[in-house]
């Protein structure tokens, strides 16, 4: 998946590269129930395969992180494969889950002990948010070194010309080099920050006894696709595929008999498949 990523960004200069780094990633939200209708569903003996497409519309070009939750806990996220889009028009870059926890109760009736674990979800949102910061970061850094390989490694001789071309990749390289450095010193800081403030967290939540509370507590099963659109005004269609565990069918039959007569009796066997989801 990241060998696609970095193809589709070396196609594109080196003008629409710093736009596309220096560019915002939008979060859109789905249902997997209510907006993902389902297209294709295999029973197998023990599991089942369900396939769900989903539609949108994204009216810019950029960076999006599709975010899909309303996942049985049957469900292995594990076995997730996303497929489709249009071509360049759209590049898968990431897929991604994790489960997080909400509260069952009221804001008002919260305990500490609700309070705290509402604080640690946070934080270790915000920890995985710089995280993916900080991985796109290292993929930007990957495409400019491979770039900047590349260039010095050629054996053609140079003319005038390409001498100006090489100063001009330099200093973007030099420039890139710096910003991407800087941003990446502090997305670091800032997970060391979240990180500390995670552990203190877990120790209060340790001493108030966690394990008390759990049943209160109500699992969010979320996928994060991140997808990069090439264009403007541009309807994407893909296809989620994954596996449902405490699914099985079994095989029943039904014989009936359509005549009294000895000798006209005919006989018609049907043959059914019953599936089962617990």
């Amino acid at each position: 998946m990241e060998t696609q990523t970095i193809t589709t960004l070396a196609s594109k200069s080196s003008t629409t590269t710093e736009a596309t780094t220096n560019s915002k990633t939008s979060i859109v939200n789905f249902n997997i129930d209510q907006q993902c209708p389902i297209q294709y569903v295999t029973v197998y003996n023990d599991r089942a395969e369900v396939t769900r497409l989903i539609k949108h519309n994204f009216n810019n070009q950029g960076t999006y992180d599709l975010i899909f939750e309303g996942f049985s806990p049957s469900v292995d996220l594990t076995s997730l494969h996303v497929s489709g889009g249009t071509g360049k028009a759209c590049t898968i870059l990431e897929v991604s889950y994790q489960t997080r926890y909400e509260t069952t109760t009221e804001e008002a009736d919260l305990t500490p002990l609700d309070q705290l674990q509402n604080e640690l979800d946070n934080v270790q949102a915000n920890i995985d948010k710089h995280q993916r910061e900080l991985t796109r970061l290292g993929k930007q850094r990957t495409w400019l070194d491979g770039r900047a390989s590349k260039l010095m490694n050629q054996e053609e001789q140079l003319n005038i010309n390409d001498l100006d071309l090489m100063q001009q990749f330099l200093d973007f390289y030099h420039k890139s080099l710096l910003k991407l450095d800087n941003e990446t010193i502090h997305e670091e800081n800032e997970i060391k920050k979240l990180t500390q403030q995670k552990d203190g967290l877990k120790t209060k939540i340790y001493e108030h006894g966690a394990e008390a509370q759990a049943n209160r507590r109500q699992t969010k099963r979320e996928v994060t696709i991140s997808v990069y659109i090439g264009s403007n005004d541009i309807d994407v269609a893909l296809e989620i595929s994954y596996l449902i565990s405490n699914c099985s069918w079994s095989a029943s039959y039904d014989v009936r008999v359509t005549s009294a007569e000895a000798t006209r009796q005919k006989t018609q066997l049907t043959y059914y498949g019953i599936i089962v989801s617990q």
